[in-house]
């Protein structure tokens, strides 16, 4: 047994060489993957407060690092089609006028990590929604006559030094008595190449409204 070790001690050593580079590359596929995990930007849209339309949305940055807001869409689904509605900037109040006050008038602007803000009640936003023309181009998610409405709630960020617009999406539903509940357990993040495009679509599309 010795004389075979002895013999083949070139082999034996080139292959414990072998097995502890493979276990330093699994290590570092490990150490490289939660790295990757902590800086990835992630956004959650939540309904708090209450499960019916006097509940409220809320923005919550759970990313490694700040983002910046630019855009806030709801959109309306019903069985006539879809509405499509800025709700980045507050409404008039019953003069007309419009808040003066940046905090106040506006959700676009930065969110520190673990960061909130609050969107707005719901029945606001929704109301606001109605107001707003079809969009022919996007098709409902209500294909029942019958079917509860369903509200998307989408926010297009900049997150860190990223080059291009990000977005988190969730879907909510609701019915006329007022009850609203998600539709999803958790928030969509759009942030793969392909949904980062779309965003930017979706941002350029309301930057010519």
């Amino acid at each position: 047994m010795i004389e075979w070790i002895s013999a083949q001690s070139s082999f034996l050593q080139f292959l414990t060489s072998l097995l502890t580079l493979a276990v330093w590359v699994f290590y570092a596929q490990l150490l490289l993957g939660g790295y990757l995990r902590q800086r990835r930007p992630k956004v959650v849209l939540n309904q708090v407060m209450e499960l019916s339309t006097k509940g409220r949305f809320l923005i919550s940055n759970m990313s490694a690092e700040g983002i910046h807001i630019e855009s806030l869409q709801v959109w309306l689904h019903s069985y006539e089609g879809v509405r499509r509605c800025t709700v980045t900037e507050t409404e008039p109040d019953s003069e007309g006028q419009l808040c003066d006050s940046i905090q106040r008038g506006t959700l676009q602007g930065p969110l520190p990590p673990d960061g909130y803000i609050d969107a707005g009640e719901i029945s606001t936003l929704v109301r606001r929604a109605r107001s707003s023309p079809f969009d022919d181009n996007v098709a409902s998610l209500c294909a029942a006559e019958n079917c509860d409405y369903t509200v998307e709630l989408l926010v297009l960020y900049v997150y860190s030094s990223a080059p291009s617009i990000m977005g988190a999406k969730r879907t909510f539903t609701f019915d006329d008595d007022g009850n609203a509940r998600p539709y999803h357990v958790e928030t969509e993040q759009l942030t793969s190449r392909r949904e980062r495009k779309k965003m930017a679509d979706i941002y350029r599309k309301y930057l010519t409204i």
